[in-house]
C-alpha cells in the first residue's frame, strides 16, 4: 500500500505533467497557426529551416495558392525573371514556393518528398532537373552530404506511406554516405536494417520502430517550434499581395523577352578546346548511362507515385555548343532525352524538356545548368500552365 505523502507526490508529479504536456500542445499549436499564417513570406527565404526541415514544406502544399517547385541551384542564381520572381505578385492567382539550393540532386529531394507524408498527396509540385548531375557516373558526396537532413531522412526511414521495396531500395543507397549517419545511431540502424531485408533484419528493424517513430515526434516538435521562434523573431505582419486572376499573354511575354535577351546579354564563351565531331561520343554515352544519378531519380519517381503526387518535370536544354566542342555529337546526345522520357512514362510523369533550346544561347544564364530570363520564361510559362490544369489524381 501507498504511503499518503507517497500519493501526494505522485499527484503533484503527475499534475506537473499534465500541464506541461498541455503547454507544449498548445505550443505546437500556436506555432502550426503561424507557419500556416506566414507561410508565404518564406517563398524567397533559402534558409535550413525551410530546406532541412519539414514543417514549413509540408505548410506549403496545404496553401492553394502555393507551387512547390524542387531544384537545385537554378532556384537560388541570381537572373532576373526566374519564377519566384515573376510570380511574387500572384499574376495569374499562385506564387511559386521554390526548395533547393546548390547540390540539390534527386536522392535528397526523394527524402524530402518522403518526410511529407500525405501532405503531398494528390497536390501538384514541380522539379527542376539539371541534366549534367547525369553526367559523371557517381554522385558528388560533397552535393549530398551538403544538403543532406537528419529529420527528412528519419522520416523517411520510419515511414508508413512507403512500400517495404522503396524503402529498402533507397537505404542502400543512403548507406553508401556512411558520415551522414554518424552519431545518429538510430537513423544508422535502421537504415541499415532496411537496406539488409533478411528476416532478422525485418525483427530487429520492428523492435527498433517504437523508438524511431518517437524521434521523429520529438524532431517535428522541434522543427516546430523552431520555425514559430523565427517567426516571432524575423517576420512582421504584411498586407496580403494581390492575387490577380487574369491570363498572362505569353506570347507577348516571350516576344519581348527574347529581344530584350539578345539585344542586351554578353555571349556565352565557349570553355574548352574543340574536339573531332563524335570523337567522346562512346565515353559519354557510357557514363551517361552508368550514372547514379539515374537510380536516385528512379527512386524519387518511384516515391511520387506511391504517394499520389501530381508532379511535373522540368529538364534544361543539354548545352549543344559546349558538348559539341568536346566532342559529343547531337546524336549522342540524345540519350539522355530518350531516357527522361523513357522514366516520365514509367511512371506516369508529365515532362517537359526543353532540347530544342540546346543551341539557343539566350536560354541559358551561363554554362553551368542555369536558365537565363529567357529560359526562366520559357520554365514560368509551363509552370503557369501545369497550376492551372485540372488537378491530377492517382489511385
Amino acid at each position: 500500500m501507498i504511503a499518503p505523502s507517497t500519493r501526494h507526490h505522485l499527484q503533484a508529479f503527475g499534475i506537473a505533467a499534465g500541464f506541461a504536456t498541455i503547454c507544449a500542445l498548445v505550443t505546437l499549436l500556436l506555432c502550426a497557426k503561424a507557419e500556416e499564417r506566414y507561410i508565404h513570406e518564406f517563398a524567397d527565404e533559402f534558409g535550413d529551416l525551410k530546406l532541412q526541415g519539414v514543417a514549413l514544406q509540408k505548410t506549403a502544399f496545404t496553401q492553394p495558392d502555393l507551387l512547390v517547385l524542387y531544384g537545385s541551384s537554378e532556384l537560388v542564381s541570381p537572373v532576373h525573371g526566374k519564377a519566384s520572381e515573376f510570380f511574387e505578385e500572384y499574376p495569374t492567382g499562385f506564387r511559386v514556393f521554390p526548395v533547393g539550393k546548390p547540390g540539390t540532386t534527386s536522392l535528397a529531394i526523394m527524402q524530402k518528398i518522403a518526410s511529407l507524408g500525405r501532405y503531398i498527396e494528390h497536390r501538384k509540385v514541380a522539379f527542376s532537373i539539371s541534366p549534367s548531375y547525369f553526367f559523371s557516373e557517381k554522385v558528388n558526396r560533397d552535393y549530398y552530404e551538403g544538403n543532406f537532413s537528419a529529420l527528412q531522412a528519419m522520416e523517411f526511414a520510419f515511414s508508413t506511406h512507403l512500400s517495404a521495396g522503396l524503402k529498402r531500395d533507397a537505404a542502400r543507397r543512403m548507406i553508401e554516405y556512411p558520415e551522414t549517419v554518424e552519431g545518429n545511431w538510430t537513423l544508422e540502424f535502421g537504415l541499415r536494417r532496411l537496406a539488409g531485408d533478411t528476416m532478422l533484419d525485418r525483427a530487429l528493424y520492428a523492435a527498433i520502430w517504437p523508438l524511431g517513430k518517437m524521434a521523429n515526434e520529438v524532431g517535428r516538435a522541434q522543427d516546430h517550434i523552431e520555425a514559430g521562434l523565427h517567426i516571432a523573431e524575423n517576420l512582421e505582419e504584411k498586407n496580403p499581395k494581390p492575387r490577380r486572376i487574369a491570363g498572362l499573354n505569353w506570347k507577348e511575354i516571350l516576344r519581348r523577352t527574347s529581344v530584350k535577351v539578345k539585344a542586351t546579354r554578353p555571349p556565352i564563351a565557349p570553355r574548352l578546346t574543340k574536339r573531332p565531331k563524335g570523337s567522346r561520343d562512346a565515353e559519354f554515352l557510357k557514363t551517361l548511362k552508368e550514372a547514379d544519378e539515374w537510380d536516385d531519380f528512379d527512386l524519387l519517381l518511384r516515391t511520387l507515385r506511391e504517394m499520389r503526387a501530381d508532379a511535373l518535370l522540368l529538364s534544361m536544354p543539354l548545352h549543344g555548343p559546349d558538348l559539341e566542342r568536346t566532342g559529343v555529337s547531337s546524336e549522342a546526345r540524345k540519350a539522355y532525352g530518350m531516357q527522361l522520357k523513357a522514366l516520365a512514362v514509367k511512371y506516369g510523369m508529365q515532362l517537359v524538356y526543353f532540347s530544342k533550346y540546346e543551341n539557343d544561347p539566350t536560354f541559358f544564364a551561363d554554362n553551368l545548368d542555369h536558365p537565363g530570363e529567357r529560359g526562366w520564361m520559357l520554365f514560368n510559362k509551363v509552370l503557369d500552365d501545369f497550376y492551372h490544369q485540372p488537378q491530377k489524381t492517382r489511385n
